[in-house]
């Protein structure tokens, strides 16, 4: 441990200070002398080299790998090879309590972890700095740069107990003595952001790729690269066989709808004027009232039918009243009588089919007149359906069969949206396929930002909030903007997430493929739970903060930290506003529950594990 700590501890247990944690301490144990852990700590630190890779008696190097379980490279590993235990014990670097060496002793030492995973290959760059903060030399003027520290902003352990702990203290002047300080919990206004790096992209949703949709011969180009156009704008002129025919097609089948229109309007004619002839037509009505009322009624064969067989009936039944007063006169016999009545009979049945044959044959010449129109027009749509999918617009079907002949292969590209040509893939005489994208149109008012951020910060992120942009190379200039998207799927190259946002682009400044450095704000003076960073310990898995219980009493707490600016972190979970906590002073009480022992020898107690 380093002499500060070791001064600090020294002081302490001096002062006779007896901290216990609730479980852990055994009552039947003696406790051990403050000089007794002087003489364990001086025993174990070298006063001229700082423990760490650099007191190590073996060069730790990385030719074996990085062993990811101990927090060290393989090279010095002792615990994965116990040869390079005599090593460390004849340099005295070895800590009999954990049986390690002493620079690799992250219970005794916590701050050497930091210097160890400083030479970790798959740490990212921010935790190669230094976590407790660093200096830089103050220059000519006295003005002295410090390294704010980064603090951990995970999740916490669930299977962590160390929140079921507690720190007693004898007496109140203890805290005091041992420089301890307790502060409020309180909302307080935060103004923090994350920057990034960033890639300026163009909107997904504004990009047309034009394809022809036929196959044929470019005639014409009418645009250039980097022309603005407008939707409908001519693009380019092709000439395509494909389409002639299609064409064709189209005019055929709105001819034969035409003609099944001009048949059904025949046969409905027909079909009225036959209703009205059976309406006339009875059995009891005059031949002559007859012929002179359907003298001008279109029906057709049916009318020379129905008239003959109206005269037959006519005919019938003037022989069967011949016959019938010939029978009252007693000239003719009963034989000749019931003859003349069984013709008449006959002759009736005759007519009445003949009238419901007539309606039948006209009400199916209609029917199959209506049928043949629902078949054109089915036709006629389906020639059209084609013609959309070639790309004419309903504009130019409908000037179909105005047009000369040959232009009925000439096929107009037109732009569907408004936007900058981009590229164009296409020249005169050139043969282009259906599926060719011969231009790209792109509307870039609106570019997208793409950056890549870290799962630690996701839980500080949400759709919607501010981003700001600067782009390299382009001094003075700041985009704005606001995050519309974050990915749900993590990289699996470089473990990010990539993060997008819309960015208004009315100048046409921002081009694609640009980089930058984008800037999202978390929090613009947002109210938000905040405790100095210095009330802030790790214990390895888990953000601790020491609650305030009674005036003697301190419980870790498990918390979720978010945003860190001016000297305060926020509290997203685990604390709630107006809780005192711990702030100067508390990482001692971490460093006890860490090492599982008040005053480095003073009590034993219970990890919480």
């Amino acid at each position: 441990m380093n002499s500060i700590s070791n001064a600090r501890r020294t002081v302490v247990c001096t002062a006779l200070i007896s901290l216990t944690i609730s479980g852990g301490c055994k009552k039947d144990e003696p406790m051990q002398s403050a000089d007794s852990d002087k003489t364990k700590s001086a025993a174990k630190t070298n006063p001229t080299t700082a423990l760490g890779p650099e007191s190590s008696p073996i060069e730790p190097t990385l030719d074996q790998g990085w062993c990811g379980g101990h927090g060290v490279p393989e090279s010095v590993c002792t615990r994965c090879n116990g040869t390079l235990t005599e090593t460390f014990k004849s340099a005295g670097d070895w800590c009999a309590e954990h049986e390690l060496p002493e620079s690799q002793c992250f219970v005794c030492n916590p701050e050497v972890e930091a210097k160890w995973k400083k030479l970790d290959p798959s740490a990212s760059p921010d935790e190669h700095d230094d976590d407790t903060g660093s200096a830089i030399e103050p220059d000519a003027d006295g003005l002295l740069l410090e390294r704010s520290p980064r603090l951990l902003t995970g999740s916490t352990d669930p299977f962590c107990k160390v929140d079921t702990l507690r720190v007693r203290f004898i007496d109140p002047s203890i805290i005091r003595k041992a420089g301890i300080e307790v502060v409020r919990a309180e909302q307080r206004p935060m103004t923090a952001t994350i920057e990034v790096p960033a890639e300026v992209e163009f909107d997904a949703t504004r990009v047309t790729r034009v394809t022809p949709m036929v196959s044929g011969v470019t005639r014409e180009v009418s645009v250039t690269l980097g022309q603005q156009v407008e939707a409908n704008d001519l693009l380019a002129t092709i000439d395509s066989p494909v389409l002639g025919e299609a064409k064709s097609d189209y005019i055929e089948r709105e001819q034969n709808l035409k003609l099944a229109h001009a048949d059904l309007t025949r046969v409905n004619t027909i079909h009225r004027g036959t209703l009205k002839m059976l309406e006339v037509c009875t059995p009891e009505a005059k031949s002559e009232d007859i012929r002179n009322l359907l003298a001008e009624l279109p029906v057709g064969d049916a009318k020379a039918r129905m008239l003959r067989a109206h005269a037959a009936l006519q005919l019938t039944r003037s022989e069967a009243e011949r016959a019938a007063t010939l029978q009252r006169k007693k000239i003719n016999s009963q034989r000749d009588f019931q003859a003349a009545q069984s013709a008449l009979a006959a002759t009736e049945a005759d007519f009445m089919a003949t009238r419901e044959e007539v309606r039948f044959n006209v009400e199916q010449s209609q029917l199959t007149a209506q049928r043949g129109v629902e078949v054109a027009n089915g036709s006629l749509e389906s020639a059209k359906r084609r013609l959309h999918i070639l790309g004419l617009s309903k504009e130019q079907i409908a000037a179909i069969g105005t047009e000369r002949n040959e232009l009925l292969s000439r096929f107009e590209l037109r732009s569907p949206v408004s936007g900058r040509v981009i590229e164009r893939a296409v020249s005169v005489g050139e043969s282009v396929g259906a599926d060719d994208v011969l231009f790209v149109v792109v509307d870039s008012s609106t570019m997208w930002l793409i950056a890549d951020i870290y799962v630690r910060d996701l839980r500080q992120l949400r759709t919607g909030l501010p981003i700001q942009c600067t782009i390299d190379g382009m001094a003075g200039a700041s985009f704005g903007g606001h995050v519309s998207w974050i990915s749900s799927q993590v990289n699996d190259q470089t473990r990010t997430v990539s993060l997008r946002a819309d960015v208004p682009n009315p100048d046409g400044l921002l081009k694609a493929k640009m980089f930058g450095t984008a800037r999202i704000a978390i929090h613009e003076n947002d109210q938000v739970v905040g405790v100095p960073d210095e009330a802030v310990q790790s214990d390895g898995c888990c953000q601790l903060v020491f609650v305030e219980e009674s005036e003697t009493v301190f419980q870790p707490r498990k918390v979720v930290l978010g945003s860190h600016a001016n000297g305060f972190v926020e509290i997203q979970k685990g604390l709630g506003e107006g809780e005192r906590v711990a702030s100067a002073g508390s990482f001692l009480m971490k460093t006890e529950i860490l090492k599982s022992s008040i005053g480095a020898g003073c009590c034993e107690v219970d990890s919480g594990r």
